[in-house]
């Protein structure tokens, strides 16, 4: 979890560097394109943290992570899209599948500039499958709200393709769920995500 948040932190330090030097070198080449309509996608390393109102601490977990996205931009500065974002792992035999559908909002501070924060709300989702032949195997899940912050660089590849790095700070709160008989009562879970996509503008 510490080594995570460490390199969320490195990479935030990151992208502000880069964005300052491409608003200090004034590049019209590397001005972002911010059509009407974008879609994209990535891949990264995502750290979860999973609690419930009476279980023990326990250990986060690290798995790859994805999101796809879809939106239209407002305005030069401003974008509105929805993300659906995933995490999956095997723990002990137990298959973890958190995931969640938000409705984000992009800004980007610097017309020039392709860095941008984010934040949005939606679902959240918690799902826990226990490995067994049936009909021991059990599978439990539950849903709730989601919200997300973020923060991410556009950097222009060419005239319709970007390739984007971000770090994402992701929190649902859940419901109860019963998995192999065990009760948890108001499940939540964050997830810090570090990720590398594309985007496609038309």
């Amino acid at each position: 979890m510490r080594s995570a948040a460490r390199a969320l932190v490195g990479t935030c330090v990151l992208m502000l560097s880069l964005a300052g030097t491409a608003i200090a070198q004034n590049s019209v080449a590397s001005k972002p394109a911010r059509r009407l309509l974008w879609f994209g996608g990535g891949l990264g390393y995502g750290s979860l943290s999973r609690t419930c109102d009476v279980c023990p601490n326990v250990p986060s977990e690290g798995a790859v992570t994805g999101y796809v996205k879809v939106g239209v931009a407002a305005d030069v500065q401003l974008q509105v899209g929805v993300e659906v974002g995933w995490w999956r792992k095997n723990v002990q035999g137990t298959t973890i599948t958190s995931g969640s559908g938000l409705l984000v909002v992009y800004v980007y501070p610097v017309k020039t500039s392709g860095l941008f924060v984010k934040g949005g709300l939606g679902g959240s989702l918690y799902r826990e499958e226990v490995s067994g032949p049936k009909p021991a195997s059990d599978t439990a899940q539950t849903t709730g709200f989601g919200l997300t912050v973020g923060i991410g660089y556009d950097r222009p590849l060419g005239p319709v393709l970007d390739v984007t790095p971000v770090a994402n700070f992701l929190f649902g709160s859940l419901g109860n769920i019963r998995p192999g008989g065990i009760f948890k009562p108001q499940v939540q879970q964050t997830l810090l995500q570090l990720a590398l996509g594309i985007k496609l503008h038309y």
